[in-house]
């Protein structure tokens, strides 16, 4: 059973479901989570964080945003993933066939481009990730916040 929109005008379909499922596969076992219901991030959030690392970039002077981005998607990122019910059993077989915390900082970076992490969170997680931005880089005095 896929992710499934539970409401109080859906509870009828979702028991035939769970009944299908048992009735398909009278001696098997299943993880049911529930779950408050949130959308995946939006179209602006994603321009929101790019714009944070553009205004980290230019303020750090050495670095350039995929750096930047680089970086938060390795220090916030995975961190909020790896809590996610819906990836953290997923990310972590990946990370741990990748051997990817043995890895140099560089080889890390140039592995965390290719891993699927900011558009995968719901829009809590997103904003999750941008407040931990803002806290991190507030605090070396970079002062970054939401656009108004």
């Amino acid at each position: 059973m896929k992710d499934f929109l539970l409401t109080f005008t859906s509870l009828k379909e979702c028991k035939l479901k769970l009944n299908e499922l048992f009735t398909d596969n009278p001696q098997g076992k299943f993880r049911l989570s529930v779950i408050k219901w949130t959308k995946k991030r939006s179209i602006s959030m994603n321009a929101q964080q790019h714009l944070f690392y553009t205004q980290i970039a230019k303020a750090q002077g050495d670095k350039t945003p995929l750096d930047v981005k680089n970086f938060c998607k390795d220090t916030f990122g995975l961190p909020i993933l790896l809590n996610s019910l819906e990836y953290s059993d997923k990310l972590e077989f990946l990370l741990h066939k990748l051997d990817y915390y043995r890895h140099s900082y560089e080889s890390k970076m140039k592995l965390i481009q290719c891993l699927s992490i900011t558009s995968e969170f719901t829009t809590s997680e997103s904003k999750e990730y941008c407040e931990n931005m803002i806290f991190f880089y507030n605090d070396l005095g970079i002062p970054i916040k939401y656009k108004d």
